[in-house]
């Protein structure tokens, strides 16, 4: 499977849904950042190819032989990547869907309707663009808070946005990017943090302690995000 995450917004988790959603469940697919700007999931402790948009011809010469493969689209090169997709006729076709994060925010909302109108206008069938809701509160009403995106639907049928395709908002993330650290390591850490925690106490080292708890609760709340993302990729693709 060949992906897109792409949104002519910036801060909507593009790099978030690249390196720790799709990457750990798609074979370890290689992630091809295209970003001008130093800001891709790399920071996320994620092995990125890195390209700038006009090179369109030298990424799809890397992908073309691929089985699995991600492509982060960053917002400084999204109108750039969209041009080019249309200078190469039919090169769309390489890629199984467009994914594209959003947040609820006004501004956001605007650029995702944007991006949608350009992918489709490229001749992108409605299957293959597909909105994730992004950074998300437990408590939130999703189809309400999200209400112009699932009206537009609706009315337009353009996209696929499911109300189960949502990311929550946890800490993990954030912590990760600190720590360069992709969420998947995390999770799969079987050390025992607790009884490590508890050594170190009684050894009278309460600076180990203190960092043994930390990524005790770390793995805590990480667990709970992998969790969340089975959930909304197991959704994304049904």
């Amino acid at each position: 499977m060949k992906n897109v995450v792409i949104n002519f917004s910036g801060n909507v988790g593009k790099s978030t849904v690249a390196a720790h959603l799709l990457k750990p469940r798609m074979n370890n697919a290689t992630l091809f950042s295209i970003e001008t700007l130093n800001d891709s999931a790399e920071t996320d402790g994620v092995d990125v190819e890195t390209y700038k948009g006009k090179k369109f011809k030298e990424l799809q010469e890397e992908i073309f032989l691929l089985e699995d493969a991600i492509v982060d689209v960053g917002a400084s090169n999204v109108e750039d990547f969209i041009n080019l997709m249309t200078q190469y006729h039919d090169s769309h076709k390489q890629f199984d869907y467009f994914i594209l994060p959003t947040v609820k925010e006004k501004k956001q909302t605007i650029d995702t309707i944007n991006t949608i109108e350009a992918l489709f206008a490229l001749g992108i069938p409605k299957n293959k663009i597909r909105v994730i809701m992004n950074k998300v509160e437990m408590d939130d009403e999703v189809t309400e808070e999200f209400k112009v995106l699932f009206g537009l639907e609706a009315t337009e049928k353009t996209f696929v946005i499911n109300e189960k395709s949502v990311i929550y908002n946890n800490e993990a993330f954030d912590q990760c990017k600190d720590l360069g650290v992709p969420l998947a390591d995390i999770v799969a850490d079987q050390t025992d943090y607790r009884a490590k925690a508890k050594v170190a106490k009684d050894a009278g080292n309460q600076v180990e302690a203190s960092r043994c708890i930390n990524l005790c609760l770390l793995k805590m709340v990480a667990t709970t995000a992998d969790n969340n993302l089975d959930q909304v990729f197991k959704t994304l693709f049904k």
